[in-house]
């Protein structure tokens, strides 16, 4: 019996001999640039996207070098031996799936690359991975071994843009800097349940105006898939938006990142409108005629907007400013006789708790109109009011509790008469 004991004791460690898993041995190569994650957690959509991004790059620049790792090599590499490594890439996917797979000392070896100077691309899931802690689809979730290096909860999905969970999950969203991107879910700040945002904005989702694209030291997160590909897995992106994308995402990886690769010039440089009036002088008899298309030159806290607009490109308009807390937007206007004003307005969702309206100042202020009852939404509406002698300001209100609700105004134009 002793010695039938002993055999089982010997068989049962040979087994556990041979059904260990070494730790894998770190493949990064001596002149290797990027290194993105490739294991569970990652969704094999964008995993397929950040290979052809980065082998169009490595085509625009052949000293461009890269490679995936799995968790097993992430755990086994310390990236601060590889002096030439520029940035860890963590993809879009199911950032409970990768924290879990990449564990705590997966998490320690990208933290300690990040604190050494090392940049870190996280997109989609990525930046929720790069979170201590975000909401999602209203849950708020704080996975242990989430990267804590990016210090401000997130959130998504953006539903307004597309909501994850219905059918087809995503869309396609124009950025204020006029990039049409894939949005799939990605995470933002000041949506519903988050506010504090750190680092700075480089490009916002035009409906909304929430951030889409965000530089935080050596971190560049996105909301949005610069590096999708036409076709592959969805639909609604030419084979020029994608390049101008890719263009985009490769100039903001060398900002971050401190790296000079080859990018080549974009075909349509996106620049933001003039500040600056117009120099031709105004038509007589027009006092103001503004459609928004030279900039915001109109002071208060509405915005420059592309989401809703009357004619052209821009409107100025504002969303969820919240019950009780009117937000305005005026100008100086002036003229010897009497004027009249008139605009192209929109209102969505305002509802009983809500308002808007647009007023003259002539030493005090007075409403043309004021919707503090009756609400009119749904498209443009054309409207036009006489203004008085001695009027010298105008300006319009908005109140809206709801980050689906909000006030657009278009084509502005203030006569003689």
């Amino acid at each position: 019996m002793k010695i039938l004991i002993g055999i089982l004791i010997a068989l049962l460690c040979t087994m556990s001999f041979a059904l260990a898993k070494p730790q894998a041995s770190c493949p990064i190569a001596s002149d290797t640039d990027f290194v993105y994650y490739s294991g569970s957690g990652a969704g094999s959509l964008s995993i397929s996207w950040m290979e052809q991004f980065l082998g169009w790059w490595q085509e625009q620049d052949s000293d461009i070098d890269y490679m995936d790792l799995s968790a097993a090599e992430i755990k086994g590499c310390t990236f601060e031996n590889y002096p030439e490594l520029d940035m860890y890439i963590q993809p879009g996917g199911n950032a409970y799936l990768a924290q879990r797979w990449i564990g705590a000392d997966g998490k320690n070896k990208i933290n300690s690359f990040i604190d050494n100077g090392g940049a870190y691309f996280g997109v989609c899931a990525g930046w929720y991975y790069a979170s201590a802690d975000y909401y999602w689809q209203d849950s708020y979730y704080d996975w242990g071994n989430l990267l804590g290096a990016y210090p401000s909860t997130t959130e998504g999905s953006i539903r307004e843009i597309a909501d994850y969970d219905e059918n087809p999950g995503y869309a396609i969203s124009t950025l204020d800097n006029g990039f049409n991107t894939l949005y799939y879910g990605g995470p933002t700040i000041g949506y519903e349940y988050t506010s504090s945002l750190a680092g700075v904005v480089d490009s916002r989702h035009s409906y909304m105006n929430l951030p889409a694209v965000v530089k935080y030291n050596n971190m560049l997160l996105t909301s949005v898939h610069l590096e999708a590909y036409e076709n592959d897995g969805f639909t609604g992106l030419t084979t020029e938006e994608r390049i101008e994308n890719y263009k985009y995402l490769a100039n903001l990886i060398n900002e971050v990142a401190g790296t000079t690769f080859n990018v080549p010039a974009y075909i349509d440089e996106p620049v933001d409108p003039p500040v600056d009036p117009p120099v031709d002088p105004p038509t007589p008899g027009i006092i103001l005629e503004d459609g928004f298309e030279q900039g915001l030159l109109w002071t208060g806290d509405w915005a420059l907007r592309t989401d809703f607009k009357y004619e052209g490109t821009y409107s100025a308009g504002i969303m969820k400013t919240g019950v009780g807390n009117p937000k305005y937007i005026e100008t100086d206007i002036s003229s010897d006789s009497a004027m009249t004003l008139e605009y192209y307005r929109k209102l969505k969702g305002l509802d009983a708790a809500d308002d808007f309206s647009a007023e003259y100042y002539d030493g005090a202020w007075h409403y043309l109109e004021h919707l503090d009852a009756g609400r009119e939404n749904g498209d443009f509406v054309y409207k036009s009011f006489n203004l008085p002698i001695g009027t010298t300001k105008i300006r319009f209100m908005c109140e809206a509790g709801a980050v689906t609700e909000g006030c657009w105004i278009d084509n502005i134009l203030v006569m003689s008469q």
